[in-house]
């Protein structure tokens, strides 16, 4: 299992270190690549940031696409978000389903979230949001 957790990480370095990592993994053999997301501001100030999470959430979509032949997954957690596509409508699964409160994520949360994961063979291209 791969997780990228890196909170300045860019569409290009989670790329690059996830094809790495697919490259190592045996023929035949099951491997999972998880990027976290993280939160930012819905304001014009965070919009590099916001660009950011819309990369990782576009490349782990495609990358699940293109490495499910060779089984392997690529999922994404978002922690407080929930980055949406250019154009995707707002009833796209990438969203929440409604406003619901919610704490911040745990330490936790992440784990048991990494172990749901791997456990659940057919799940590939999805993102889970933990926390506010």
């Amino acid at each position: 299992m791969l997780v990228n957790a890196d909170t300045k990480a860019d569409r290009e370095m989670v790329a690059s270190r996830s094809a790495q990592f697919a490259a190592c993994v045996p023929a035949g053999e099951e491997a999972l690549i998880v990027t976290m997301l993280f939160a930012n501001g819905a304001g014009l100030a965070d919009m590099r940031e916001g660009a950011v999470s819309a990369g990782l959430w576009d490349f782990t979509r495609r990358a699940a696409l293109a490495w499910a032949p060779r089984r392997i997954r690529v999922n994404a957690i978002g922690l407080g978000a929930s980055p949406g596509l250019p154009f995707e409508p707002l009833e796209s699964a990438a969203r929440a389903a409604g406003e619901v409160a919610a704490r911040h994520a745990t330490v936790e949360d992440i784990v048991r979230t990494l172990l749901a994961m791997s456990a659940w063979p057919s799940m590939t291209g999805q993102i889970i949001r933990l926390g506010a």
